[in-house]
């Protein structure tokens, strides 16, 4: 498999070339790289391109040059907090991804075959929509919170249009 990398063509086995750069990292940073490395390596369910930590920092800056409008701060530790949020946000997306999906799924084949289909990324537009035009509906300041405030709203109004 060929690395990410925009030096190779794409669909070749050809490795991007590499230049080294040089970063300072502190000791604790080393060895949770080698050692995540090393773990990464002994894993493997498809033995053959070894896993090292330049391997995990490549992969890293991937990440960083790919989703780098994401981070903010004036400093280390707020560019860290920004990517960790961001982190945490994907792994939420990821997490409700797999429900959305099931929940198309259910709504497509409920629909008897209608040409235009559910999708996860449908019923996002539609959740995002209808928080979009009733933004005062939310009230709190923790998630569950605006969570809850939401769902009274939604039975609020089934209530009533059950009248």
């Amino acid at each position: 498999m060929t690395p990410l990398g925009r030096d190779a063509p794409q669909g070749s086995d050809e490795r991007p070339k590499t230049r080294p750069k040089q970063a300072l990292i502190r000791s604790d940073q080393q060895t949770g790289l080698d050692h995540l490395a090393r773990q990464l390596h002994d894993d493997r369910s498809v033995k053959g391109e070894r896993i090292t930590a330049n391997t995990l920092l490549r992969v890293a800056i991937d990440g960083l040059v790919e989703y780098g409008d994401r981070l903010h701060g004036d400093n280390e530790v707020e560019l860290l907090a920004s990517w960790r949020e961001f982190l945490s946000l994907a792994a939420s997306l990821g997490s409700l991804e797999a429900v959305l999906t099931d929940l198309a799924d259910d709504l497509a084949a409920a629909r008897n075959g209608v040409s235009d289909p559910i999708t996860a990324s449908s019923l996002i537009r539609v959740a995002v929509a209808g928080l979009a035009r009733h933004p005062d509906a939310l009230h709190g300041a923790t998630e569950d919170e605006l969570l809850a405030s939401w769902l009274q709203f939604l039975d609020e109004h089934e209530a009533t249009a059950g009248r």
